[in-house]
């Protein structure tokens, strides 16, 4: 129905253009992202670019997916419990005074377990597709059986160095983010400020989302890479692969619920002959500056948590620990007698 409504005339030309060139704006910013990293890391390691394409496409697809199905059973567990305080709705005391402490408390935890939990676990699953090397890639395809065509079968990816595992994370946040758009892109509030006010507010927003996951992503992917590619016993090294993930799932949970408690939805009504206003703000102006502000400061200690690591992984911090060269079996190095003289 939000289609029937892109413009006067219908879906013409100029409908069409308008919400491509909003979804465009998102897509390419994080394609251009994974594209400069890529090209300005791998002058020491080479990364494969279809290894890219293959983790962007499954997050993209199958981790959107999940995330789809999952996400709307939470919102309509937490609607149930209490219709007018849940995640994407804190306002139990809409419209005429401000969301109380109780329900502010209780969006945050809401936006964790689902956003967070649901989104971020699923971007990861994709990552565990990865190996780090060859034999471990055939050992992978003869334990789960999931040969379909060629050596490498069609779950199994090669990540044979910790940079490809760290490129791979952001790749898989940007591929999940890009086909995430399309739902608040194409979303009626959305539509209505792009034809009527030549508004692309919410392309822009996105952006900066789609930024975000991959940061979050690209950071539990160092874990990862260090969790593989670490001797056993380095103090460096993960306890378990998973063991970076809580903080993007905690960071996506706030980042959420700092964008939601920012809201207004107007609201009027006449009653008994009386016309009532009300700007519908979840919470007073002061406090929408504050989670304003502690918007700004989750997506900025994201980037910094990603850099550090990621810098580490790429070799652009000397001074950090770095990766151990793998060790060449003797027997396999081929002896090359010198040339006769």
């Amino acid at each position: 129905m939000t289609a029937l409504r892109w413009a006067e005339g219908g879906l013409g030309c100029r409908s069409w253009w308008c919400v491509t060139r909003m979804y465009m704006c998102t897509f390419i910013a994080a394609l251009a992202w994974v594209w400069y990293l890529w090209k300005s890391t791998t002058h020491e390691v080479e990364v494969p670019p279809g290894l890219l394409v293959s983790v962007w496409v499954f997050a993209g697809t199958f981790s959107v997916g999940c995330c789809s199905v999952c996400n709307w059973t939470m919102v309509q567990l937490w609607a149930w419990m209490n219709p007018y305080c849940f995640i994407t709705y804190p306002a139990d005391n809409w419209p005429w005074d401000y969301t109380s402490g109780k329900c502010v408390m209780i969006n945050v935890v809401q936006w964790i377990l689902t956003a967070g939990v649901i989104e971020e676990s699923f971007k990861f699953f994709g990552l565990l597709r990865l190996r780090s090397s060859m034999g471990k890639v055939q050992a992978g395809i003869n334990r789960f059986r999931c040969r379909f065509c060629g050596r490498r079968g069609w779950w199994m990816k090669l990540a044979d160095s910790p940079l490809a595992v760290a490129l791979c994370g952001v790749a898989a946040g940007g591929g999940l983010a890009t086909t995430e758009n399309f739902m608040y892109i194409f979303s009626g509030e959305s539509v209505d400020k792009a034809f009527s006010e030549n508004d692309l507010e919410s392309a822009y927003g996105r952006i900066a989302a789609s930024f975000a996951h991959m940061v979050w992503t690209g950071y539990a992917a160092c874990g990862l890479a260090k969790w593989q590619f670490l001797e056993e016993g380095d103090p460096d090294r993960p306890r378990h692969r998973g063991s970076y993930l809580l903080r993007p799932i905690v960071l996506h949970g706030l980042y959420n619920w700092c964008s939601t408690l920012q809201r207004c939805e107007a609201h009027e009504e006449t009653y008994d002959g009386k016309h009532y206003e009300s700007e519908g703000c979840y919470l007073p102006p002061a406090w929408r500056v504050a989670f304003k502000v502690g918007h700004t400061c989750v997506m900025l200690l994201s980037f910094y948590w990603w850099h550090r690591e990621f810098s580490e992984i790429a070799g652009e911090d000397q001074d950090e620990v770095s990766f151990p060269p793998r060790t060449q079996d003797a027997s396999s190095i081929e002896h090359v007698e010198p040339p006769m003289i």
